[in-house]
């Protein structure tokens, strides 16, 4: 890509000094032949310089499209992390959501104890008062309430009730304990996913740099080989707009032709030379050629000219290989072209096709009059040489357009 950028550079540099000091000192002035050659010379090296660099951008986009094969086997693994970290936070979630259950089993089970536990001092209390047993003393006065259940010898001295009431309260705080037990190791649970979700994190991370950075260089590179090309390209422009301000001020010599039976003009004034006619059966059309090529030395950039007023259905500048081709390159074979509706001539209606122009200077939508320069002809497109294919639909099937002149 570096050589074909330096190649450019030079070859742009080296026309724009020649064209500068020398062709164009004049504001003007006429080109002689050798100055038209000399510049069509430079236009057709511009135009391959163009053209190998669109092969790179090409080139570029393939590649382009390979690196996006990886890029998407990243957003698949992308997507894989992020359903792993949503599956664990889905797991927070839930742990959250039985904790908070736990918590709300535990609260209840407290005030329950706290109950129990009241009733059961109170009936101790009873007992005490009515001095059943001196070993109820012992109960009132040790530290850990469920250890004094369990150690408690009243069990043989109260009643079957007072027995039930105490078992109760033992397997109250026993399940509050496990409640408590569960709630810890869900929470020591959570610890691990946590750590797990940033870890996948960090990986979703890493991933979505590596995505950025596979497809970053490959744009920058297409981007700076398309700025080297628009600047080729721009420099054409220039070059033909120069050849073709020179040929219209020449224009002058070839005067329009009309046919005064149905006032269509000829669409290239002094130029009448057909170099394949109507349904030619030359080796490139077969038998197949919708209208007629009109060709003739000193033809290339030529004004094109509407054969009559219309409006504008159709404009194509896409092409930019304007140069010989044995081979449809772009616009369907017929390269830069226009299609104007010339509406009803005579009780018919009219549509002619304009094509392998340099380029076309009128817009889609727009009026154009009799006469009127629509374009430059070229030979963009499937042309092997200068010409202007005219093709002319009338009431929407193809005719030869010679008769409608001469």
């Amino acid at each position: 890509m570096k050589s074909i950028i330096k190649r450019s550079a030079s070859v742009i540099v080296c026309v724009v000094l020649i064209v500068v000091s020398s062709v164009f000192s004049i504001p003007g002035k006429s080109l002689t032949t050798a100055e038209k050659n000399k510049l069509n010379s430079d236009i057709s090296k511009l135009q391959k310089e163009s053209a190998q660099i669109q092969r790179e951008i090409n080139s570029i986009k393939a590649k382009k499209n390979d690196q996006q094969a990886i890029v998407n086997a990243y957003q698949r693994q992308i997507a894989n992390t992020q359903a792993q970290i949503n599956r664990c936070n889905a797991e927070i979630y839930s742990m959250n959501a039985k904790i908070s259950a736990n918590k709300k089993k535990m609260s209840d089970k407290q005030a329950q104890i706290d109950a129990d536990k009241l009733k059961f001092q109170k009936r101790i209390r009873a007992i005490y008062m009515s001095n059943i047993d001196s070993n109820v003393k012992i109960l009132l006065s040790a530290d850990n309430f469920a250890e004094s259940l369990q150690a408690s010898q009243l069990t043989a001295s109260i009643s079957a009730k007072d027995k039930q009431l105490m078992e109760r309260l033992a397997g109250e705080i026993e399940d509050l304990n496990k409640l408590n037990a569960d709630n810890q190791k869900i929470i020591d649970s959570q610890v691990s996913i946590r750590a797990t979700i940033q870890k996948k994190q960090d990986e979703l991370a890493a991933q979505e740099r590596a995505a950025a950075s596979v497809l970053g260089g490959i744009v920058s590179e297409q981007n700076s080989a398309q700025a080297d090309k628009n600047k080729v390209d721009k420099e054409i422009r220039a070059k033909q707009k120069q050849l073709e301000d020179s040929i219209q001020r020449n224009s002058a010599n070839y005067a329009p032709f009309i046919n005064l039976a149905n006032n269509l003009q000829w669409p290239v004034n002094g130029f009448r030379k057909i170099s394949a006619g109507f349904q030619s059966n030359d080796s490139v059309h077969r038998g197949h050629h919708n209208g007629i090529d009109i060709a003739g030395s000193g033809i290339q950039g030529q004004p094109i000219r509407a054969i009559a007023d219309g409006y504008v259905t159709t404009v194509s500048n896409s092409c930019s290989h304007n140069y010989k081709k044995y081979g449809n390159c772009c616009g369907n074979g017929y390269g830069n072209y226009c299609v104007i509706n010339h509406g009803k001539i005579k009780g018919a209606t009219y549509v002619a096709y304009y094509a392998h122009a340099q380029r076309i200077i009128v817009g889609n939508g727009a009026h154009v009059k009799q006469g009127q320069v629509i374009g430059y002809v070229g030979t963009t497109g499937w042309s092997t040489g200068y010409h202007l294919h005219l093709g002319v639909l009338r009431n929407g099937s193809w005719i030869n357009p010679y008769p409608l002149f001469f």
